[in-house]
């Protein structure tokens, strides 16, 4: 007799869980916006020159980037299901019957590979999906900037001047800073290397950051262009200590206390009766675990997601070094509350991003299984 088959196929693993992933990121995207515009604030700035900064003029604009973070999260979870299958596979034991089985410590080492190889593909589209979202922002102050004359990428018309352009104008955080814009940001005053700049020829790296801020790209393919023209490869891991450790801090954090909190409100709960995924709780306790699971994510790991986001902005390479200088810099200037911001918008994400998940895949295999067992022909 034909043993009987437990969990979903490959196929339809892969099929339900990227296809639930993609929509989940693209749900709750405006919530990503958002908070990564309150990590890059800059109201200090906005409010001295009274800049409008950022008005959205339709939901477009807000969605501007999602295409870079539904496909992070359709690579990660593809990634995830076949690397651990694979690692999983590779690892197992025949046992008596014939059958292959993975023990508790091999299944642990196969999650923590399959989570390193997801983790290196998040790095490179959360570099892509925060400058598009700069780009966007960008453009939008361009329009909606009141004196049309100044331009706030940072061309200054002024170059006798001894003092800073920074405090002399709005100059946007979300364009890139040439090599003269960044040593007048850290001397403030206006150097001779930033009128060698405009004076002379710039570097081509300087030419291509003037270009570019002309015409910030909206669109994928395009902001992966401007970024692989000013950086190259590299330019796409930058962050990636920081992100691994926000990763693992997310990891850790979500499931010890969802388990944790699980246990508590129902701790007579039969191993054999319930597995992870099917413990039965009612609707009002499910949104308590994923809140609760949320909270604690976002106490521990909200300090590494603005650190990340900063260094992984269009000058977070030439301003920050390291994670801990970029914390020190970032309290010395808007102070300790900053490590927390967008932490509002981030939570209520993660906290709806697993049940839209569940949802979606639940109703996706569902279909995938029914439409699996129609026959199209009979005798």
């Amino acid at each position: 007799m034909e043993a009987p088959s437990h969990g979903d196929s490959l196929l339809t693993a892969l099929v339900a869980g990227c296809s639930s992933a993609a929509f989940a990121a693209f749900a709750t995207f405006p919530l990503d916006f958002i908070k990564t515009m309150h990590q890059l604030d800059n109201t200090p700035q906005l409010n001295k020159f009274n800049a409008p900064g950022f008005q959205p003029s339709s939901i477009v604009q807000i969605m501007k980037g999602s295409s870079a973070l539904v496909t992070g999260n359709v690579l990660k979870n593809f990634t995830r299901l076949l690397s651990y299958n694979w690692a999983s596979n590779f690892m197992a034991m025949d046992t008596r019957n014939d059958t292959k089985k993975t023990s508790a410590p091999r299944v642990v080492i196969a999650g923590a590979m399959s989570a390193t190889m997801e983790t290196v593909l998040i790095i490179p589209t959360e570099r892509v999906k925060i400058t598009m979202i700069q780009n966007q922002i960008l453009a939008n102050e361009k329009a909606l900037f009141p004196d049309q004359s100044i331009d706030i990428t940072g061309i200054d018309k002024h170059h006798k001047l001894v003092q800073s352009i920074f405090s002399r104008q709005y100059v946007s955080p979300h364009a890139y800073y040439t090599s003269g814009l960044v040593s007048q940001l850290k001397s403030g005053k206006s150097g001779q290397k930033f009128l060698s700049t405009h004076h002379l020829k710039p570097s081509a790296t300087d030419a291509l950051k003037m270009e570019f801020n002309k015409t910030p790209a909206l669109t994928l393919l395009g902001t992966i262009r401007q970024m692989y023209a000013l950086q190259g490869v590299r330019g796409f891991f930058t962050g990636s200590f920081i992100t691994f450790a926000r990763q693992m801090g997310s990891s850790a954090a979500w499931f010890s206390t969802y388990n944790a909190t699980r246990q508590l409100v129902d701790p007579h709960n039969k191993p054999d009766e319930q597995n992870w995924f099917r413990f039965q709780h009612s609707a009002w306790q499910l949104i308590g675990l994923h809140c609760i699971s949320a909270a604690a994510v976002i106490a521990l790991t909200q300090p590494l997601d603005v650190v990340k986001t900063n260094i992984q902005s269009k000058n977070g390479s030439m301003l920050f070094k390291d994670s801990l200088s970029t914390a020190y810099k970032l309290v010395l200037k808007k102070g300790f509350k900053c490590l927390f911001s967008g932490a509002v918008p981030r939570g209520i994400k993660i906290g709806i991003n697993g049940s839209i998940t569940a949802f979606f895949y639940g109703w996706i295999d569902n279909g995938i299984n029914t439409l699996a067992t129609k026959t199209v022909f009979t005798d």
